[in-house]
């Protein structure tokens, strides 16, 4: 982290709205008293708590200051070897798909949908080869524990934990007319990420979510420089790539949910910018893959440093509701996937990555729900294949847009991905009285091809029931 002098600090503090409102709250408090001095105005400070505010505001702006580097290497050294592997097998996926691309275009009646680098189902599986290796030369210093499916000793947040953490929201309740444009001032007035956050964890009016989300990403300010950027993106698009097709087909399947087709267009130009952007790559809070050059290959890694992958316009879709201006929305994409949804498809032992989601969700449902656990390993149907859409796709087509907005509000509001665990959990103990009387992998799948109407604060309700 860079240090900033004292000189530096007083520049930015000067730069914020909220310190000439703590200055002006000091000249009203004192109006035209002649002496002050120093312990006059530390009383005056505590009393009314522009000291805790100062105290905040500066933690604000050295917080901002820090340049977050881009996670390469993980402490693991097997999960560093095993990020080189996916990226192979990424590569020759590419390969396949490219060459189906080839024979659709010679042959207009052979069409194939699956034209996609890698899915959900595809990571899963690679994270299943940990334990399947364990008695290799890569993995003899790594522990598992046979009755889960990716249960290997890497540093793990206590289960507890979490669910002690997100307990409050089962206290929520709707909020009268009066509490709500409170709320409203305070994101309209508000500038600190420690407050917007506090904020997000409990209520945030719809028409007031957009403000929230570019106010915590620092881009209240900067609308026309958004907008440049994107104009500049949109012009490079003209140039055709390879990658424009698997994101033409993306497009395609989201606007077939009623919720997103009005937005089909706007969700496949931001994709294609997406893959276009210099700046995702020293952005990005965690390599996804590993970045090597292959010789002798008509492909490489996309200027982002990682290939597209299966249903990535669902993390798109529901920010088309917070905005009729592309640029936002691209912008609070851009956001979200460098800092959150990036670790749903990385190979790491980081606490918000897939790996060690996947094995909070086991540990609880293993733990709280043994019965649930045991059956559906006899029945051959292992609990993380069951949710594994879910998660890394944060409900995306389970769940109507609020909802949906609602986990957003939550991943900002605890700067983590750690909701998506409680609603997975509840999400299985929502259907567990039908998942106990399947007998096959082919019930369970009738079970989950029902209408469903998964609802957020449903979903946390369950989550807390044994």
């Amino acid at each position: 982290m860079q240090q900033l002098d004292n000189q530096e600090i007083l520049m930015k503090l000067k730069s914020s709205k909220q310190f000439w409102d703590i200055k002006k709250k000091i000249k009203q408090g004192f109006n035209d008293q002649q002496k002050i001095g120093v312990n006059d105005i530390q009383k005056f400070a505590q009393s009314c708590e522009i000291e805790d505010q100062l105290i905040k505001l500066i933690s604000h702006i050295l917080k901002k200051s820090k340049k977050r580097e881009t996670l390469k290497e993980d402490q693991i050294e097997f999960l560093n070897t095993s990020k080189i592997k996916w990226t192979e097998l990424l590569f020759k996926n590419l390969d396949i798909v490219h060459q189906k691309t080839k024979n659709q275009e010679e042959d207009d009646t052979n069409t194939d949908s699956k034209l996609y680098i890698y899915d959900e189902k595809n990571l899963l599986a690679f994270l299943q080869t940990f334990k399947q290796q364990q008695h290799s030369a890569l993995y003899q210093n790594v522990q598992f524990q046979s009755n889960k499916l990716l249960n290997i000793n890497i540093p793990l947040k206590s289960s507890q934990q979490i669910l002690d953490k997100y307990q409050y929201l089962l206290l929520q309740e709707e909020l009268q007319d009066e509490k709500i444009n409170k709320i409203r001032k305070q994101i309209e007035n508000e500038h600190l990420d420690i407050e917007l956050e506090k904020i997000a964890q409990t209520f945030v009016p719809n028409g007031e979510r957009c403000l929230l989300y570019l106010k915590y990403f620092e881009f209240d300010h900067q609308e026309t420089i958004l907008q440049q950027n994107f104009t500049k993106l949109q012009k490079e698009c003209l140039n055709q790539l390879f990658y424009d097709e698997l994101l033409e087909i993306d497009g395609h399947e989201i606007s077939e949910d009623t919720f997103y087709f009005v937005f089909q267009e706007q969700i496949l130009t931001c994709l294609k910018c997406f893959i276009r952007d210099k700046t995702i790559k020293e952005n990005i809070r965690i390599q996804l893959q590993n970045g090597i050059k292959k010789e002798q290959t008509e492909f490489q890694l996309p200027i982002t440093g990682f290939f597209p992958f299966k249903n990535i316009s669902k993390y798109v879709a529901p920010l088309c509701y917070l905005s009729t201006k592309i640029h936002i929305i691209y912008a609070l994409f851009k956001e979200f996937f460098c800092r959150y949804f990036c670790f749903l498809h990385a190979i790491s032992s980081e606490n918000n990555s897939i790996l060690s989601l996947c094995m909070q969700i086991e540990e609880i449902i293993s733990t709280h729900s043994p019965k649930l656990f045991h059956h559906l390993k006899v029945i051959g149907c292992d609990t993380l294949k069951l949710i594994i859409h879910q998660l890394v796709y944060c409900f995306v087509g389970d769940m109507d847009p609020p909802h949906i907005l609602t986990i957003y509000d939550q991943i900002i509001g605890h700067d983590s991905l750690e909701i998506l665990v409680i609603l997975c959990v509840g999400f299985l103990n929502k259907y567990k009285s039908k998942l106990l009387l399947a007998k096959n992998y082919e019930n369970v799948q009738q079970i989950f091809q029902e209408l469903r109407e998964d609802k957020f604060q449903e979903l946390v309700q369950f989550a807390y029931k044994q």
